[in-house]
């Protein structure tokens, strides 16, 4: 993530990571950090290689369990912080 910012790393970054240097095996899994200030920790699989139809976005979620948490939350929350300050 840093190296995605401009820091100078070894590492490429998240953005320009390649799918095959990361994975080497099907179902191979790992433990991803998203958010360091809220860090939340998701479990990341390699399922294997898949046609991509014409059109298809990419990237492509074939698989998800679990809720999907709300990332910064509404604008309602903020509202109820500031009348809190006033």
């Amino acid at each position: 993530m840093f190296a995605d910012i401009g820091e100078k790393m070894e590492f490429p970054g998240v953005k320009r990571a390649k799918i095959s240097k990361v994975f080497h095996t099907s179902k191979q899994k790992l433990l991803l950090l998203f958010d360091y200030g809220d860090e939340w920790h998701f479990i990341v699989q390699y399922l294997g290689v898949t046609e991509v139809k014409p059109g298809q976005k990419l990237p492509l979620i074939m698989e998800s369990s679990g809720v999907v948490p709300n990332q910064y939350g509404g604008f309602e929350e903020e509202e109820e912080y500031e009348d809190e300050d006033s």
